[in-house]
């Protein structure tokens, strides 16, 4: 309990699934959580499960992460006012298509979505953790950043270039004190997964395995980073 009391989490897509479960783990630690989701009801939702879990200080956004003026405006809204100490990178999308077949202009979106609003985000807080000395950063991949995937090559594409990033982000602020950190889960029942096709839903990853996750980084001494973690399925989902 308390170990980010008086720290400031930005965490993106917070109104359902992963993001929630994030929150809300973050919340028992008692951060000053600022939630980014593109419905403002259910980010409301996922702030009073927050409160339940003891955080007093909850900030709700609703921000087009497709829009490079809209995130910069509100990124220079939050610096003006202290900045923040822990940045999950989790909102994403899931786009089909490969090299036979595919919607090129649905690609550009996830590219977006996916890769370039984690760099942006990334790019605008983490000279203030520098500053400070201190500072967590999480980048929500998938196994499809560490694998060729058949059939959906566009969506690994982007989680390949996240990690790239990801990986290249702990090289260059490591000296700073300041962790980062690639989650790589396999599926995940979440809404983003509905249309997959598995046996017992209860049976793969839940969003609560991947708070899970990210809590392994909160809990490691300011020497150790878990620069990646992979999260697999064992035999009772088989």
């Amino acid at each position: 309990m308390n170990k980010l009391k008086n720290r400031s989490v930005l965490i993106t897509g917070a109104s359902r699934g992963i993001g929630r479960e994030i929150a809300k783990s973050l919340a028992a630690e008692n951060a000053d959580l600022i939630l980014l989701g593109r419905n403002m009801d259910m980010l409301e939702e996922t702030a009073k499960l927050c409160r339940d879990e003891g955080a007093t200080k909850i900030n709700c956004h609703n921000v087009d992460l497709s829009d490079n003026h809209a995130i910069d405006e509100f990124c220079e809204e939050i610096i003006k006012k202290g900045g923040i100490d822990m940045l999950v990178n989790n909102a994403g999308d899931f786009v089909q298509g490969h090299a036979l077949n595919g919607d090129a202009d649905a690609w550009d979106a996830a590219m977006k979505l996916n890769l370039m609003t984690p760099m942006r985000l990334t790019r605008s807080f983490s000279p203030g953790m520098r500053d400070r000395e201190w500072g967590l950063i999480i980048n929500l991949g998938s196994v499809a950043a560490i694998e060729g995937m058949s059939g959906v090559g566009a969506y690994a594409a982007t989680k390949h270039g996240l990690r790239g990033w990801s990986l290249s982000c702990y090289r260059q602020l490591r000296e700073y004190g300041i962790k980062v950190v690639l989650i790589n889960p396999a599926f995940v029942n979440t809404d983003m997964t509905a249309g997959v096709q598995v046996n017992d839903r209860d049976l793969i990853l839940q969003p609560e395995d991947i708070a899970e996750a990210v809590m392994l980084a909160v809990n490691t001494s300011p020497a150790c980073c878990p620069e990646e973690i992979t999260l697999r399925l064992t035999r009772n989902a088989m």
